[in-house]
């Protein structure tokens, strides 16, 4: 009976967590619409929700990842936010209604600064898997439950046979209920005991990311102070709250997040125990105009002009889509939709030349575009001759959200034609290569044309064979043997193996990505890592070795660290 018990418990729980698994591989936007949020449009002229965008957009600068989709939960008062996606390409933020209305500005980027952290250290993956876990550990006692509940509808039975089949039903669920809270129990043990070392990380990163402390210092206080604290209404939050950047009232045992107090005093040591109650100051058009608002976000522009330039963080940014903001706008290419960052993509992968572009025509009549896409793909294809690497790259980050508006269907021909295009010549430069992983990552994976891989090789070693590869891409491109030196030492480290020098074509470098891709996000990590210390050997990123090193994090899916000088 024991065995027989257990085989139909952990059949059920194996069950509910595969088929959760299977919703959430559609992304982060799956949970938000689940939490009852609502996307912000790219074109929104609400200024709190205008203001959310913007600090959005400054954090994803500020840590190397791409600009996510960002939700609001209306009818959540409490102070919270979270961070949701299988993939940086299909990530979301989303943040309650509250943390709109009682947040400043400077505690509004603490806040999502660390969701930012938790998509670029991985977390957010590994919170999309435990959310399916969960469920399948509490499904029993919602199947329980819900049996309880039918007997509300039986009462009315009065024969004795009537009567037999609801003590039935209601002992059943008896049953099943008590079977299922043991599982609930295990489940909130189990998101209690990832979650909470998780978090102190992600506030370091937030003060990081912001160097400002007493923002995200200040959110953590106003939740404290508030009488909403940080609850989340929403029925399916349990599964959730793991996610969460503030935790629900359970014990110390039970508790997703520490307490308020040690998260603020690990920020600021000095703080004298007073929590805040207060309002978030007022949005005015004017914080709209000019700068971004963040510190050093104009002043890192640096990408592909060496680092001799860059910020005072010591970091180059590849990620250069508001850098470019002021120079783009005044060629007013900053306002987009749907169609007009389609026609920049595939006007990007059109070539000057007349020839070529009589046969990227036909590719785009063979795909269905109509005659006056057709012609804005081509406009595009000469105005963007000029432009640099860092500057069409800029335009690229700035069109991502509004490909991810695609259906799968529109998104599929996209993909096809992009790829049909990026062939018509015979070759592929690296340019094409890395807008082709662009592609792929943002539209394929963002979009589920394409699964994220599972997860194969958990050591850096696993990998030596990948590696040798690209590092002889990146050192070819870099001056050769001698760029490749301090990426082998740490390399060495790492593994207790050596690196080679090896010549290495755009195929086996397609090849040896398609393999990092199943990496862990410390692996991956390690990874460009090791590709950033031989692009900036000379401490100058030229335009190929950016557009490859882009390539090579949208490739494997994971945010480019900081670059810094190393001194000699």
């Amino acid at each position: 009976m024991f065995l027989g018990i257990g085989a139909v418990v952990g059949g059920v729980i194996m069950t509910g967590s595969w088929v959760k698994l299977a919703q959430l591989s559609g992304g982060g936007k799956v949970v938000a619409q689940s939490l009852g949020g609502r996307a912000v449009e790219p074109t929104t002229t609400d200024l709190q929700e205008r203001r959310l965008l913007n600090v959005v957009e400054e954090m994803a600068i500020s840590s190397g990842v791409p600009v996510p989709e960002v939700w609001i939960m209306d009818e959540e008062q409490g102070i919270n936010a979270f961070a949701a996606g299988s993939d940086p390409s299909n990530a979301v933020i989303g943040v309650t209604r509250g943390t709109l209305d009682r947040l400043t500005r400077s505690e509004l980027q603490g806040v999502i600064a660390h969701e930012f952290s938790h998509i670029l250290n991985g977390d957010m993956k590994l919170n999309m898997r435990l959310m399916g876990w969960i469920f399948g550990l509490v499904m029993l006692s919602m199947l329980g439950r819900i049996m309880l509940e039918s007997f509300r509808f039986m009462r009315g039975s009065r024969d004795s046979k009537g009567n037999g089949v609801v003590i039935a039903i209601v002992l059943a669920g008896l049953a099943v209920w008590l079977v299922g809270s043991v599982g609930v129990l295990f489940a909130r043990m189990l998101q209690a005991a990832i979650s909470r070392q998780r978090e102190y990380l992600a506030d370091a990163s937030a003060v990081q990311f912001t160097r400002d402390p007493s923002g995200i210092a200040g959110a953590l206080k106003k939740i404290g102070g508030f009488s909403e604290h940080g609850n989340i209404s929403s029925p399916k939050a349990m599964e959730a709250r793991h996610m969460f950047f503030a935790g629900s009232g359970f014990s110390m045992m039970m508790a997703t997040h520490p307490p308020l107090e040690k998260r603020i005093r690990a920020i600021e040591p000095n703080w004298n125990g007073t929590m805040l109650e207060g309002k978030a100051d007022p949005v005015h058009l004017s914080e709209f105009s000019g700068s971004m608002g963040f510190a050093g976000s104009l002043e890192q522009l640096g990408a592909a002009q060496g680092l001799d330039n860059i910020g005072e963080s010591g970091r180059l940014n590849t990620n250069v889509g508001a850098f470019l903001r002021e120079e783009l706008r005044q060629d007013k290419v900053t306002s987009f939709s749907k169609k007009e960052a389609k026609s920049l993509l595939l006007g990007l992968l059109v070539a000057a030349d007349a020839d070529e572009k009589k046969l990227a025509r036909r590719i785009l009549i063979d795909h269905s575009f109509d005659a006056g896409e057709i012609e804005a793909v081509m406009s595009w294809s000469g105005e963007l001759v000029s432009y640099t690497s860092a500057k069409k790259l800029a335009l690229v980050d700035l069109s991502l959200s509004w490909l991810r508006k695609m259906s799968r269907s529109e998104a599929a021909e996209f993909v096809k034609a992009s790829q049909d295009l990026i062939e018509v010549d015979g070759e592929v430069n690296l340019f094409e290569f890395m807008l082709q992983k662009v592609i792929e990552r943002h539209v394929s994976v963002g979009l589920g044309l394409k699964p994220v891989p599972a997860m194969k090789y958990r050591n850096l070693s696993q990998l030596h064979k990948e590696m040798n590869v690209l590092l002889g891409a990146f050192g070819s491109l870099a001056g050769g043997e001698e760029a490749i030196a301090q990426a082998a030492s740490e390399y060495h480290e790492h593994t207790g193996r050596d690196l080679r020098f090896v010549q290495s074509s755009m195929e086996d470098v397609s090849k040896a990505l398609e393999e990092m891709d199943a990496s862990t996000p410390l692996v991956k990590q390690q990874i460009l890592r090791l590709c950033g210390l031989v692009a900036t050997y000379d401490n100058v990123i030229e335009n190929r070795e950016l557009e490859l090193l882009r390539a090579t994090a949208e490739a494997i899916g994971a945010p480019i660290p900081p670059l810094v000088k190393k001194s000699m």
